[in-house]
């Protein structure tokens, strides 16, 4: 069991019950085990809230590299664009595998600012900036994978 926005901290079953029967704990939601390795797919533009709540579970946070922001104040973003089906869409692409979130200014970049990002794998996302920069971003943060400037050999004069 985990307690949500609170740095991850674990909780027993114990203290749950410690706090129902407390008069200062305001409110307790106790929700079944999601399996987040479950892919769910709809036929539609619009998340329904059982593949929200996994993406959100999944990822934590905005995806963009080095973002913190919470998944549930983010966007859910189509990594590849959605192509309504009678337009020639394929089924299926609202679904675990294809939403992330960003957060509402990394999601505007992403739509209208050039960046691109691809899922390596659930949960890891490859991103790339509009001057070609890329990130790796998984759950335990960002790396850069960017290659860093080489100086050109130095000219022989003989």
């Amino acid at each position: 069991m985990e307690l949500e926005d609170a740095g991850g901290r674990l909780l027993t079953a114990a203290q749950v019950a410690d706090w129902c029967g407390r008069p200062d704990t305001a409110r307790i939601t106790v929700k079944p085990v999601i399996d987040l390795n479950q892919h769910h797919a709809v036929d539609q533009y619009a998340v329904p809230e059982r593949i929200a709540e996994r993406v959100r579970l999944r990822d934590r946070t905005c995806v963009h590299p080095w973002c913190h922001r919470p998944a549930r104040r983010a966007d859910l973003d189509h990594i590849d664009p959605w192509t309504d089906p009678d337009e020639g869409g394929p089924p299926g692409q609202t679904s675990t595998d294809n939403l992330a979130p960003l957060c509402r200014l990394h999601h505007r970049m992403k739509t209208h600012g050039g960046w691109t990002y691809t899922t390596v794998e659930p949960g890891v996302f490859l991103l790339r900036s509009p001057q070609g920069l890329t990130w790796l971003r998984d759950p335990t943060g960002t790396t850069d994978l960017t290659p860093p400037d080489v100086d050109p050999p130095e000219r022989r004069t003989s």
